[in-house]
């Protein structure tokens, strides 16, 4: 079969699979504007896909093909059942499930082996329980004002802290929980986890960066917070209060990804020197 059939092929099988799930993406679109903290998941099929027809690039097809499709109609049925009952989870391990089976339809066992990252990948669809904030958000809020405190106080700016509150000459500052960095975290992790797997050559590497996007998030706010205290006290109180406190946010998310891309060369060089080593090649997963 040529590339150009295969493609069709997919783009066929992928057809089905989407508008047999369109009632899934509409609850998935719901659960990202409803739940502060699954932003991300309505990325996740975008991201998923773009990483799939990268994987795609000089498969064959193998054996296992059959089950494929035995398992795509069963999993598009369950879904349909996750729909009734308005499970999103359901909906989306059996949605999950349709996109394997439809691979494995399409390139057989051996493809399915190949384009392992991006099909587990689509498990961050699921969105996380939306209780989630009231556990992790707290202790998250303490030491991202403990941090700042500390910077701002290496920058000579007078404050104290209480609990979440950072006391300035002039104006007090509340690490909210949407400073914590638990809304970012889910959306750079899924940017990194994308970029990765299309810039690095091996899993290894791509785990490394990956893991890397959890203390960068973190350290994102810890700025945030510290320049904005900075600027409320040399300044003035508008800087933690008006447009410019927006901007400062968006500023630090701009750094923490460019960060993470900058962190990524040097990672690509060590991973392709692993993968020229004797015994290592074993480690490549990119196609």
């Amino acid at each position: 079969m040529t590339s150009l059939a295969k493609a069709c092929l997919l783009c066929a099988v992928a057809g089905v699979i989407a508008l047999a799930s369109f009632p899934f993406f509409g609850a998935l679109l719901h659960e990202s504007v409803a739940n502060p903290y699954a932003g991300h998941v309505i990325y996740v099929p975008i991201l998923a896909a773009i990483l799939l027809w990268n994987d795609q690039r000089g498969l064959s097809r193998s054996n296992g093909r059959q089950a494929g499709a035995v398992l795509t109609v069963a999993a598009l049925g369950l879904l349909a059942i996750g729909w009734r009952s308005g499970n999103i989870t359901l909906m989306v391990l059996t949605a999950v499930a349709a996109v394997v089976g439809g691979w494995l339809w399409a390139y057989g066992v051996a493809g399915l082996r190949q384009a392992w990252f991006p099909l587990t990948f689509l498990l961050l669809m699921t969105p996380p329980p939306r209780g989630i904030g009231a556990v992790i958000a707290p202790p998250m809020q303490e030491f991202v004002a403990t941090s700042s405190m500390l910077f701002l106080k290496v920058l000579g700016v007078p404050v104290t802290q209480h609990g979440v509150l950072l006391r300035l000459p002039e104006i007090t500052l509340e690490v909210a929980e949407e400073c914590a960095g638990l809304r970012f975290l889910p959306i750079l992790f899924v940017l990194v986890g994308t970029f990765a797997r299309i810039v690095l050559p091996t899993t290894r590497a791509q785990l490394a960066l990956m893991s890397l996007a959890i203390p960068v998030a973190i350290l994102a706010n810890v700025l945030r917070v510290t320049v904005t205290g900075a600027g409320a006290y040399s300044i003035g109180s508008h800087v933690a209060t008006g447009p410019l406190h927006y901007y400062i946010g968006k500023g630090m998310w701009a750094v923490a990804l460019l960060g993470m891309i900058s962190v990524a060369w040097p990672l690509r060089r060590w991973s392709e020197r692993e993968v020229a080593a004797p015994g290592d090649a074993v480690m490549a997963s990119a196609p």
